[in-house]
């Protein structure tokens, strides 16, 4: 497998990789370097390898180096499968597979070329965009197992490359049975805490576009409620810090660093409403089914998602929750006031949504499309 990152808190590669081995199949992870990190390791059964970055100052001359590499680390796993994570690893496993005439498996966590901007210049992203049009449409109809994490995401896909049977492999958690809760209030940073006051909850990197500067303008209204973000941390932290003090809220908003993905749905468990609003910023945003909505199901906790059709779905079709205009944050507000003040019916969509997980929405049906998906490439080599 090739992920572009360091492969610390990847929550869907590790799993993918750990029912892989639990299968049968020997996984090696190619990621890229990060600091204070091994260069090698071996994780629940997987090895490691981490590539360092670095070269020429010309944006262009390092990105190719990287690239070239990344490449000589994937062929040096001697790999009878290669597995690429997102349109940025198939960029170097299409070319590492073709010329070695080995299967290839495109795994597209988001729809890539759906993305909102990079945030550079726009001739960088203009670049980035036909650059990765000619990366998918390439190799993608080449792939011998296309999978997506989110199935809007197929027909996309489908429609753009002219493929068929593309596999659908949600970010399900792997909690299919009750979790054992665990307080917020035990983490360092979750120490002022109060007790006994609702605790509105977003889990993730604080990141544009996932609806935390409407979440802190809908917490300020609520002045009961207290705001906690577990995974404080990515490019929006200044930001976000700066809109909770700016509105009085540092003694009500709790930022708190990640912590292992085990133990994020045990944590979570223990506040009064998940919060998943992402906004309408591109079509892959659209698209989203986020990790944390599922965790949030998974922790026993009612859900305050974006009105999207495929989270409207899963929220109102399992009765987990509530939908709203993630760009309202008066809708927000209000959504969330509701599930405060009617604790009998926060804590039935609490129910409805570990139900959905134990039945449904969990690793083991997620992980069976993957197993179905790699016996196919068996069944044809």
């Amino acid at each position: 497998m090739l992920v572009r990152n360091a492969f610390t808190n990847d929550t869907r590669v590790e799993r993918e990789a750990r029912t892989l081995v639990d299968a049968g199949y020997a996984v090696t992870i190619v990621a890229d370097a990060g600091r204070g990190l091994p260069s090698t390791e071996s994780r629940a059964g997987t090895r490691v390898h981490r590539v360092a970055r670095g070269g020429p100052k010309l944006p262009l001359l390092r990105f190719i180096a990287h690239r070239w590499r990344l490449e000589a680390a994937l062929r040096r796993t001697r790999p009878e499968i290669l597995h690429a994570h997102d349109a940025n690893a198939l960029q170097s496993v299409g070319p590492v597979a073709t010329r070695l005439g080995i299967p290839f498996v495109y795994d597209s966590h988001e729809l890539w070329l759906g993305r909102t901007a990079r945030g550079r210049s726009g001739l960088y992203d203009l670049l980035n965009r036909l650059w990765y049009r000619w990366v998918e449409g390439r190799y993608a109809p080449r792939a011998s197992l296309v999978m997506v994490a989110n199935p809007g995401v197929g027909p996309e896909l489908e429609r753009r490359y002219g493929i068929t049977d593309v596999a659908v492999v949600p970010n399900y958690p792997a909690e299919a049975v009750e979790v054992a809760p665990r307080d917020m209030r035990e983490l360092p940073e979750g120490a002022g805490i109060p007790h006994g006051v609702p605790l509105v909850l977003y889990v993730g990197g604080m990141m544009p576009h996932r609806g935390l500067e409407e979440l802190v303008v809908a917490v300020a209204d609520l002045p009961d409620a207290h705001l906690v973000c577990l995974g404080a941390g990515g490019g929006s932290t200044s930001l976000i810090a700066e809109m909770i003090r700016q509105r009085g809220l540092t003694s009500r908003a709790h930022l708190i660093p990640p912590v292992p993905s085990e133990e994020v749905v045990p944590y979570a468990a223990s506040a009064t409403i998940g919060v998943s609003i992402v906004q309408p910023a591109s079509l892959s945003y659209r698209l989203a089914l986020p990790n944390k909505l599922f965790q949030y199901m998974a922790a026993g906790i009612p859900v305050v998602a974006s009105d999207f059709p495929d989270v409207r779905r899963v929220v109102e079709g399992s009765g987990a929750g509530v939908v709203v205009d993630p760009t309202d944050p008066a809708a927000v507000a209000r959504a969330i006031r509701r599930l405060i003040d009617d604790p009998p019916l926060a804590r039935a969509m609490g129910t409805a949504g570990r139900r959905a997980v134990s039945e449904h929405f969990n690793w083991r049906t997620s992980g069976a499309e993957l197993l179905r998906g790699y016996r196919a490439m068996d069944a044809m080599a």
